[in-house]
């Protein structure tokens, strides 16, 4: 069965790490891209290196949305929010399902697999139970149910890591490293979980968005399989030249920092989850497109810490 293919595709939440690796993906397979964002700046300092169209909006406005869509033929949800802010992807996401629903738009959301939690069945699939869980989790998988509705193909990714990223368990830890310091890890660091390479789950997108049969369902993406932040520690000392320490903090420990530092106040909610091992089953993905390439480990870390150092591809000038 031949592809979908697209004229232009819309890319709201350009400026983050799913935004601009799906933008690439694209862009290789010759698919014009419409980059949105709120923040002009960003945008132009993102982008500074490739000819694309740019346009700065809000998608918490209805009119913004409409306006960020029209004329494009595949709508992309990159869209991703401070934990304060989380309450908001059902409002992006009610103006995305009301313009793609007028314009006729084609619509994929690139979620994580928060949607999921509290974990309950491991690995983690499409039949995974979505109930329960903190404020965070909730607001999740309320923005997709909105946007499952309106007909879009919904990607649920695991944490994922890579250039570009800024907030991750994963990244975190790796900057640590990259800095000199010792990894701080959410958890033991022998419980494996899996995590995705951003680039690699960016080109599933690309890919998954040409099947018909993608729309009005969940995928899980996979990542690079199972490892545990001890054999990450022990990645990042080879690349590093340098033994990297790595230093577990459980609940106990993360509480009582969670005082002083609201932004892991709100992550506490998802510390239960973080001290089980986490893995993904993505059969019902490969089942359609085949089994997606992913990056190991040792590649993966190598290109991250090159970023995080300033010294990779598109690191921070």
């Amino acid at each position: 069965m031949a592809g979908l293919t697209f004229e232009r595709t819309a890319i709201l939440g350009a400026t983050g790490p799913t935004g601009f690796h799906l933008a690439q993906a694209l862009r290789r397979r010759g698919i014009a891209c419409r980059l949105v964002a709120r923040n002009r700046e960003k945008l132009a300092r993102a982008f500074r290196d490739i000819a694309a169209e740019q346009v700065t909006a809000d998608m918490t406005r209805a009119a913004d949305t409409a306006r960020a869509i029209e004329g494009c033929d595949l709508v992309v949800d990159c869209i991703g929010l401070a934990g304060s802010h989380m309450a908001e992807h059902s409002v992006t996401a009610r103006n995305i399902a009301a313009a793609v629903r007028e314009s006729g738009a084609r619509c994929v959301q690139v979620s994580s697999y928060w949607a999921y939690l509290p974990a309950v069945q491991i690995p983690i699939s499409e039949r995974h139970p979505r109930q329960g869980g903190g404020e965070w989790i909730r607001a999740r998988r309320a923005a997709e149910d909105i946007l499952q509705e309106a007909g879009a193909a919904i990607l649920n990714l695991p944490d994922f890591f890579g250039p570009r990223v800024h907030t991750s368990t994963l990244q975190q830890a790796l900057g640590e490293a990259a800095a000199g310091k010792a990894m701080n890890w959410v958890g033991s660091a022998d419980i494996v979980h899996e995590y995705a390479f951003v680039p690699d789950a960016m080109a599933v997108a690309a890919e998954l968005a040409t099947r018909a049969e993608a729309y009005g369902e969940r995928w899980i993406v996979p990542g690079s399989g199972p490892v545990t932040g001890r054999q990450i520690a022990d990645i990042a000392s080879r690349h590093l030249g340098r033994r990297v320490a790595i230093r577990s903090a459980g609940p106990l420990m993360l509480r009582l920092v969670s005082l002083f530092n609201k932004s892991l106040r709100g992550f506490m909610q998802m510390v239960p989850d973080y001290q089980k091992p986490i893995t993904y089953d993505a059969a019902k993905l490969s089942a359609l497109i085949g089994k997606p390439f992913v990056t190991g480990y040792e590649e993966a870390i190598r290109q991250t810490l090159a970023w995080l150092s300033g010294t990779g591809e598109g690191a921070p000038r």
